[in-house]
């Protein structure tokens, strides 16, 4: 097992010497899981490496017209022959091996690459860099790092992941490396008018639905610094929505004048709420998130929580109440 290294070239090295590789990310994948997925596996294929990408949870509506998109599985379960058929497994933007939501992955080489503060380094190959805007980042100097020319099909799917995880270039990790990054995804090929088109016009109706649902149970705290939402069963059922739906949602209660905070809390299967949190400026959700057993980053954290919807958001309240009142 090597010792953390944001030196993208160990990566490469460990990619290249692989002969088929299994591609993975965290549940419930988001722009930059997927986008960095697809992207990695061209330059797999570059190696004449070969991928399979699976992940545990659906691709969510808004990102389902990526580049390649149609090549990632869904499943319950890891390959047939997995693990006799594979001698790497590369995880994408995920903190631990826990997030995953399959078993078993450690009994085949790990190659770890995140940006996650919290992450423990679980692989035989770790490259991590705290300091990068969106794993997508990562991978995109990968390709620098080999001599190869990403594709614009690559380009995309990178741009994609960086996009998404900064918000639109609008939280606290879009610093001027994002924006060179970005400019050189352009260049090679990716498209940002249509990229926002898939990721901000692509919502289902019934994810509109399911914003409205959760718009009934606004409320705000701390002198208006704090908002909080959630969405429980009957919300989902009322909506015919599921939980792919939900992404944007957090983003509308940010939007207010005022508000440092936002708590969106998301209750689909009995007995676990899934939370959501994002900030602003030094306000550190991730904190809070650490706290109840999850993580992430300063301005977007998330964790799941065993109990009822009800009683989980008001301990996340509190919790967000104490640490509001500690930045003030």
């Amino acid at each position: 097992m090597t010792a953390a290294t944001p030196d993208c070239t160990i990566a490469v090295d460990r990619l290249r010497r692989a002969r088929r590789a299994l591609l993975t990310s965290h549940r419930n994948p988001d722009g930059d899981a997927i986008g960095s997925e697809l992207a990695l596996a061209e330059l797999a294929a570059a190696f004449e490496v070969e991928t399979v990408i699976v992940n545990r949870d659906p691709i969510p509506a808004t990102l389902s017209r990526l580049p390649g998109v149609a090549s990632i599985r869904v499943a319950d379960t890891l390959p047939d022959d997995f693990p006799a058929g594979f001698d790497l497994v590369v995880t994408v933007e995920c903190p631990g091996l826990d997030r995953i939501g399959f078993d078993g992955l450690d009994r085949v080489a790990i190659l770890n690459i995140d940006h996650h503060l919290a992450n423990p380094a679980y692989g035989e190959v770790n490259y991590l860099d705290e300091e990068a805007p969106a794993v997508g980042e990562m991978v995109w100097r990968m390709f620098r790092a080999a001599g190869i020319e990403p594709s614009p099909e690559a380009a995309t799917n990178a741009y994609v992941a960086l996009v998404t995880d900064t918000g639109d270039f609008r939280y606290g990790n879009a610093r001027p490396r994002a924006f060179r990054t970005a400019a050189e995804m352009v260049a090679a090929g990716a498209d940002p008018p249509i990229v926002s088109e898939w990721v901000h016009e692509g919502r289902t109706a019934s994810s509109v639905r399911l914003l409205g649902e959760a718009l009934a149970t606004l409320r705000f705290g701390c002198g208006g610094r704090l908002a909080s939402l959630q969405v429980d069963p009957a919300a989902f059922a009322r909506a015919g929505a599921d939980h792919t739906d939900t992404d944007e949602i957090i983003n509308t209660p940010r939007t207010v004048a005022g508000v440092e905070a936002v708590l969106f809390c998301k209750q689909w299967e009995p007995g676990t709420v899934k939370v959501s949190l994002r900030s602003r400026g030094s306000v550190d959700v991730r904190k809070v998130a650490a706290s109840f057993g999850g993580g992430g980053h300063t301005n977007a954290a998330g964790c799941s929580v065993e109990g009822e919807i009800d009683d989980v958001r008001r301990r996340l309240e509190s919790s967000l109440t104490e640490l509001l009142g500690a930045d003030s």
